[in-house]
C-alpha cells in the first residue's frame, strides 16, 4: 500500500489545497448551529426580528462560503483521483510489459485485467479519501465536540461517552470484510479467466458440446464471488443503523439530562443551546460514520493493494542497460542454445546451434510442437535461453537491450494482431508518421492493394476488433504490411502465410524477396512451399536441430524433410 500511495506524491500540493477547501467546508458547517442557537437565543427569546434577519444573512453567507469551498475541494480531489488513476495504471501496465512470460503466466490474462481495471478502481478510492473527506473526519469529530463543550461541558461529556461505543462495533465488522473481499477477488479473477476461455474458444466448445459445462463453471465462480461480496456489503450495511441508533440513544440522553439541569437550575444551558448540541451530535455522526465507512472500506482497498503489489513485486526480464544507438547488419548465431518450460519435463529447445549471415533468407520448418515458435521467443528476447546463448552481429544478446533488438527486428507473429480503428492505423503502426505512399507501398506489397481498392472508404476503411470483419489471409497480410513498413535489418515471419492460397504466397514471396532484398528473412513454417526457395532450411523434430541445408540436399538427405515434402505435394520433386 505505501508503495501504490507514493502514486500520490507528484501532487501532495493539490491534496494540501484540496484539504485546506474541504476542511474550511467542514468549519462552516460547524458555525451554523452557533448561530442559530443565537437565533434562538437571543432573536427569538427576545423577538429582535433585525437580529434574526441579521444572523439568518450570516447563515447565508457562511454556507455560500462552505458551499464555494466544497466545490473547489471536490474538483481539485476528483482530478487527483483521475491522475493518480490513471499513473498506476499506466505502471501496472508498463509493468506487465516488463514481465518475463513465466511471471505473466504465473498470474494469468485475467487477474492481470482484474488489477488494472478493478483493483486500481478501489485503490483510488483511499486516493479520494486522502484528498477529499479524510480531514472533514477529525475537524467534525474534534470540532463539534469543542463547539459543544462551550455550551455545556456535562452534555458534552455524554456525548463523548457514545462515540467510543459506535468503534467498538465497527472495527470487528472491519476485521470479518478483509478475507471476503479476499476470496470475492480471487473469484473476479477465476470468472474472468473462465469468460476468456469461452469467448476464444467458441467455436470448439459448441463443436464439442461442452457449452454446458463451461456455464456450470462460470455459475459457480459468480456464485460464490457474488456471496462473499453480499456477506461483506451486509456487515458494512450494519455500521450505518448501528451507529446512527447508538448516536440518536445520546441525543435522547442529552436531552433528557438538558431538561432536567434547566428544571433544577443548576446549569444556565438554553433551548437554543440545546438545539445546538443536537446539531453537533448530527455533525459528530457524520465524522463518526465516514470514519467507520473509512474502517470497513480498508480492508477491501488493502487487498487491492496487495494484488496490484503482485505485478509490481515482479522481476521481469533483467535488462543489461539503457537502449543503445545500434542498427545491426543482419548477422544471427544461436551456439548450443536450450530452452525448458518451468515445470516442464524436457526441454522445448535442445543444444540448437545455427548460424544466419547478413542478407540471408533461411527457414525453419518442423512440425507442430518442434520448438519454431520457441525460438522466435528466443529471437525476440521474450525469453532467455536456459543454456547457451544468441548473437547479433557476434555480440550477445543478453548484453544489448531489449528494445535495441527488437527496434532491429521487424516480425509477424504466428497469432495475427489485428486493432479496431481504420486500415491506415494499423498499417502505419509498423512505423509511425509514414505517408499515404508508403503506406499504400507496403500495402502494395502484402498483396493488399486489391482489397484496399475494392473499398468504398479505402485505407479509411473501419475495422473491427481483432479484425472480425476481415478473413484469416486479410489479417495475415495486414500484418506483413505493418512489417515490411517498419524497415528493419531483420525479418522475422512466423507461420505467417498459412491463411494464404498458393497463388497469393507466391505472388507475396516474390514481392517480398525484391522489397527487402539485402536484408535478413527468417521464415518460421509448416509449409515446404514457404521454405523451399530459401537460402538455407534449417528442420526442427521435438526441439532439435535434425538438419539443414538448401531444398534438393534435404530432399536427398533428410528423411523428416522428405517426409514433410511428400505429404503436401504427394511426393512430386520441385
Amino acid at each position: 500500500m505505501k508503495y501504490i500511495l507514493s502514486f500520490l506524491k507528484p501532487y501532495r500540493w493539490r491534496i494540501a489545497a484540496a484539504m485546506v477547501l474541504v476542511a474550511a467546508a467542514t468549519v462552516c458547517d460547524l458555525l451554523l448551529p452557533t448561530i442559530m442557537s443565537d437565533v434562538l437565543n437571543r432573536g427569538v427569546a427576545e423577538a429582535d426580528f433585525a437580529y434574526i434577519v441579521r444572523c439568518c444573512a450570516k447563515m447565508l453567507l457562511v454556507a455560500a462560503v462552505g458551499l464555494a469551498a466544497l466545490i473547489a475541494g471536490r474538483r481539485l480531489s476528483a482530478g487527483i483521483v483521475a491522475n493518480f488513476n490513471g499513473d498506476l495504471r499506466a505502471a501496472v501496465f508498463s509493468r506487465v510489459n516488463n514481465m518475463s512470460f513465466e511471471e505473466f503466466s504465473g498470474l494469468g490474462t485475467a487477474a492481470l485485467l482484474t488489477r488494472s481495471t478493478h483493483d486500481v478502481g478501489t485503490v483510488s478510492w483511499v486516493a479520494s479519501l486522502i484528498s477529499g473527506s479524510l480531514i472533514t473526519i477529525p475537524v467534525l469529530l474534534i470540532g463539534g465536540v469543542v463547539l459543544a463543550m462551550r455550551k455545556d461541558v456535562v452534555l458534552s461529556l455524554i456525548l463523548l461517552a457514545f462515540v467510543p461505543l459506535v468503534f467498538v462495533i465497527v472495527l470487528p465488522i472491519g476485521k470479518t470484510i478483509h478475507p471476503l473481499h479476499r476470496e470475492s477477488d480471487k473469484y473476479i479473477d477465476i470468472q474472468n479467466d473462465i469468460m476468456r476461455e469461452r469467448l476464444h474458444g467458441i467455436r470448439v466448445i459448441r463443436a464439442f458440446n461442452k457449452e454446458q459445462d463451461l456455464q456450470d463453471k462460470i455459475a459457480n465462480a459468480t456464485h460464490v464471488m457474488a456471496e462473499n461480496i453480499i456477506n461483506a456489503n451486509v456487515r458494512s450495511g450494519l455500521l450505518s443503523p448501528l451507529a446512527v441508533f447508538i448516536l440518536n440513544v445520546a441525543v435522547l440522553v442529552m436531552v433528557y439530562a438538558g431538561g432536567l439541569r434547566m428544571q433544577a437550575g443548576v446549569s444556565d444551558v438554553s433551548g437554543g443551546d440545546i438545539f445546538a448540541l443536537i446539531q453537533y451530535v448530527a455533525l459528530i455522526a457524520n465524522g463518526v460514520l465516514m470514519a467507520g465507512f473509512a474502517i470497513v472500506m480498508l480492508p477491501a482497498a488493502k487487498v487491492a493493494a496487495d494484488r496490484i503489489g503482485e505485478v509490481f513485486s515482479a522481476r521481469g526480464v533483467p535488462e543489461p542497460n539503457e537502449e543503445q544507438d545500434m542498427t545491426f547488419a543482419g548477422g544471427i548465431r544461436l551456439e548450443n542454445v536450450s530452452f525448458r518450460y518451468e515445470g516442464a519435463d524436457e526441454c522445448a529447445i535442445s543444444d540448437v546451434s545455427l548460424q544466419i549471415a547478413p542478407g540471408q533468407k533461411i527457414a525453419v520448418i518442423g512440425g507442430t510442437g518442434s520448438g519454431k515458435s520457441t525460438l522466435v521467443q528466443m529471437l525476440l528476447c521474450f525469453r532467455n535461453p536456459t543454456s547457451g546463448r544468441v548473437y547479433f552481429d557476434g555480440v550477445p544478446a543478453d548484453t544489448i537491450n531489449r528494445k535495441t533488438v527488437r527496434k532491429n527486428i521487424s516480425c509477424v507473429l504466428q497469432k495475427t494482431a489485428v486493432y479496431s480503428g481504420t486500415i491506415r492505423h494499423n498499417i502505419a503502426m509498423g512505423r509511425p508518421g509514414a505517408t499515404d505512399a508508403e503506406i499504400m507501398q507496403a500495402a502494395k506489397l502484402a498483396q493488399l492493394e486489391g482489397f484496399i481498392a475494392s473499398l468504398p472508404d479505402g485505407l479509411e476503411h473501419e475495422i473491427e476488433q481483432s479484425g472480425k470483419n476481415l478473413s484469416g489471409g486479410q489479417k495475415q497480410r495486414l500484418c506483413i504490411a505493418r512489417a515490411i513498413l517498419k524497415d528493419a535489418p531483420v525479418y522475422i515471419f512466423d507461420d505467417s502465410f498459412s491463411a494464404l492460397d498458393f497463388l497469393t504466397e507466391a505472388n507475396l514471396r516474390r514481392a517480398l524477396n525484391a522489397a527487402i532484398a539485402g536484408k535478413t528473412q527468417i521464415v518460421i513454417t509448416q509449409r515446404v512451399t514457404s521454405a523451399m526457395h530459401a537460402d538455407q532450411i534449417f528442420v526442427m523434430d521435438r526441439g532439435r536441430l535434425v538438419d539443414h541445408g538448401t531444398h534438393t540436399e534435404l530432399i536427398a538427405r533428410c528423411s523428416i524433410y522428405r517426409e514433410i515434402y511428400a505429404s503436401q505435394t504427394g511426393g512430386e520433386q520441385a
